[in-house]
């Protein structure tokens, strides 16, 4: 005969003890009523019996007492460790940092140059002045593309016929308005 399909679970459990005191007094009031499932939870018993492990030994124990202390120990020492290495690197960027500032700027001014007395030195005369506008309204391609302009209408006027490869390779729109 087997044990009750709605107790099955439960009498495993109660078997490793691992049922909740309302489980467990529930389980032992049918055990006291079910043969079958008395037989069932006996068997389960035995066989947890064979497979648990021995109580642990007195050395065990105390290394089982003295592991957080330990792994807490070895967690400190690598955040510290960590920490001072962080402040380590961050002290010599600092440095670095300092130390790239004051070249630059004994770098950026010699020391035999001095800073100009007034603005008329600063500012450039009227005409380098009217030579610099000039030069920024220019457009430095201009004349690249005029060159290239009239070297693609020369090979156009070369060509044979409106049915040249040429022609036909500029009639595509979107070469045509790059050129």
């Amino acid at each position: 005969m087997a044990a009750c399909q709605e107790y099955d679970e439960l009498l495993t459990l109660h078997a490793a003890e691992a049922l909740e005191t309302e489980e467990e007094a529930r389980v032992r009031t049918h055990l006291e009523s079910c043969a079958a499932c008395r037989a069932e939870a006996e068997a389960h018993h035995q066989v947890l019996e064979r497979v648990a492990l021995p109580p642990p030994s007195p050395r065990e124990q105390a290394l089982l007492a003295a592991m957080p202390r330990t792994v807490e120990g070895a967690w400190r020492r690598a955040q510290v460790t960590s920490a001072a290495r962080m402040r380590t690197t961050g002290a010599l960027l600092a440095a670095a940092a300092v130390v790239l500032l004051s070249l630059g700027v004994v770098v950026q001014r010699p020391l035999g140059t001095r800073a100009p007395a007034s603005t008329d030195e600063v500012l450039p005369a009227e005409e380098s002045l009217s030579e610099l506008e000039t030069w920024a309204m220019e457009d430095p391609l201009a004349d690249a593309l005029a060159a290239a302009d009239e070297s693609v209408e020369s090979l156009v006027d070369d060509a044979e016929g409106p049915a040249s490869e040429l022609e036909e390779f500029l009639s595509y729109p979107y070469l045509g308005e790059s050129l």
